[in-house]
């Protein structure tokens, strides 16, 4: 299972990673405006699977690639 932290960059977000990391969860998909790059910075400790820009995830929600097959009896 991965875990989304949308506005991972902000103070709250890279937070929040950090306390996922603390627990020893790294499965994480971190979203956030690559527009303002110097907030990655705040994820440079951090661990996690992936980094998506916000609208690179709003499109791969709105066609449904966070869905799983499973979860429908597919």
């Amino acid at each position: 299972m991965y875990y989304i932290v949308t506005g991972a960059c902000g103070f709250i977000g890279s937070n929040l990673v950090r306390a996922l990391n603390d627990r020893g969860i790294t499965e994480i998909i971190a979203v956030d405006n690559l527009t303002q790059a110097d907030k990655f910075n705040n994820l440079t400790d951090c661990d996690i699977a992936d980094y998506l820009d916000q609208q690179e995830f709003i499109n791969m929600i709105t066609h449904g690639q966070f869905i799983d097959r499973n979860d429908f009896g597919d």
